[in-house]
């Protein structure tokens, strides 16, 4: 499905993106400020976040659009953003938990976590929840989480892929149903605030992710990059939970071309997905 773009007045509302140098972070970043929102990158990299945020300030004629660094592999680095971000702003109005890694080898943090499950994980686990009472003094605030249809294969008891052999697509895609399942364990805890939380399948786009993989995926990819979206029309149904009255009050579902499908992972997840609320304390 192609981007389908529609106005929404979002001017004196705080956006934050991660991951917003490139791809659909980026064109998420970009229509949120042709919005009129005041558009925030969270970005690893500063110098690629600010070529970003003068790109979009240069397509969009709107230059409330600022870089701040995070890395969301490092709880550190996380905290750090959260404490600078409060001293800035009073409230948060959409947080666009964007920013994700796919790698072909193990690899393991200074913290001592497996990086997927840091990165796609624990990290935007951490942010939401530091940002709450940001969100919550909005009013209306709005969580979104890029998951993907693909997500699967999670094992609570080996998340740092210490006793399996490990495969990085297989760690992508548990990381991803782990992110699915917090989005469905989060939205039971914020029922009375007023802030939604949603998750969603963005299709396949040719990104710095799906390049990263390799063997026999990377020539799949090869062969089938003809066929993948854009990163604009991959991130359609993010850019429409972020800023579209249509989904105002809408919470705890998983989107996918803007129409909503049913999750495949049972009730019992949410009982045990809580274990990874101790890891981030």
């Amino acid at each position: 499905m192609a981007y389908r773009p529609f106005d929404a007045d979002l001017i004196g509302q705080i956006t934050l993106v991660t991951g917003a140098n490139s791809g659909m972070g980026k064109e998420t970043a970009r229509e949120l400020a042709r919005m009129g929102a005041t558009v925030i990158l969270g970005c690893r990299s500063v110098e690629r976040g600010e070529a970003a945020a003068r790109e979009i300030a240069c397509m969009t004629g709107h230059d409330r659009v600022s870089v701040m660094e995070v890395d969301l592999s490092s709880l550190a680095s996380v905290r750090h953003f959260t404490s600078a971000f409060n001293e800035r702003y009073s409230k948060l109005d959409v947080l666009v938990n964007n920013a994700a890694a796919s790698l072909r080898v193990r690899q393991v943090t200074a913290e001592g976590f497996e990086r997927h499950w840091a990165t796609n994980v624990l990290g935007p686990h951490l942010l939401t929840r530091l940002l709450r009472p940001s969100l919550e003094a909005s009013g209306r605030g709005r969580i979104v989480t890029v998951s993907t249809v693909a997500a699967g294969g999670l094992d609570l008891s080996d998340t740092q892929y210490e006793r399996r052999p490990f495969k990085g697509v297989a760690a992508y895609r548990a990381s991803k149903q782990a992110a699915r399942m917090l989005t469905w364990k989060l939205a039971e805890k914020l029922k009375q605030s007023g802030v939604t939380i949603n998750a969603l399948n963005p299709g396949y786009v040719v990104t710095d992710l799906t390049r990263n993989v390799g063997g026999l995926l990377k020539l799949l990819v090869v062969m089938t990059s003809f066929v993948a979206k854009s990163p604009l029309d991959g991130a359609d149904t993010a850019i429409w939970l972020a800023g579209s009255p249509e989904v105002e009050g809408l919470t705890g579902k998983f989107w996918n071309k803007r129409q909503e499908i049913r999750c495949k992972f049972e009730i019992r997840w949410l009982l045990r997905i809580s274990r990874i609320w101790s890891t981030t304390k």
